[in-house]
């Protein structure tokens, strides 16, 4: 005769919902501490908002402010925000549109497009150490799973 003891009960079995959301949530610390570890190291001249902004001017020849808040998903009093602290330093010039003096065109500066340069330099070396990391059958999976976990989220 077996009896059971309260040292020997077994442990309740997380369910797969539960695993995934632990997976998630790890993950998701994970990004937010490299997000504050590369805003808080000394080679890192933008914040995360000031690279969305940026990104965008880099993709377009000039784009007016209301423009440039919807193609980096913020706000346009806080594209002016973010403007004028890119103007500030240098990253970014405002002048009067060419086709409509009332607009005002946003352009990258030589700096500015050099920072970005950096920026993406860094994502490269971060990418290229992740990758170095994983197994080739890990890798599989990345390549099979962060595009439908892309496609899931652009939904949410």
């Amino acid at each position: 005769m077996t009896s059971s003891s309260p040292d020997t009960a077994a442990a309740p079995v997380a369910t797969d919902r539960e695993r995934f959301a632990d997976a998630w949530e790890t993950f998701a610390q994970a990004i937010r501490r490299a997000r504050s570890r590369a805003a808080d190291s000394s080679h890192s001249q933008l914040s995360h908002a000031q690279i969305h902004l940026m990104v965008a001017l880099e993709d377009c020849a000039a784009l007016s402010v209301g423009e440039l808040a919807r193609a980096a998903g913020v706000s346009s009093p806080t594209a002016t925000r973010i403007l004028d602290a890119l103007e500030q330093d240098g990253l970014i010039r405002r002048e009067p549109a060419p086709d409509d003096r009332r607009r005002t065109a946003v352009r990258p500066t030589d700096a500015g497009r050099a920072a970005i340069a950096e920026w993406r330099a860094r994502i490269e070396r971060d990418r290229d150490t992740i990758y170095a990391e994983l197994t080739p059958a890990e890798r599989e999976q990345a390549e099979r799973l962060l595009p439908r976990l892309a496609e899931v989220i652009e939904r949410l």
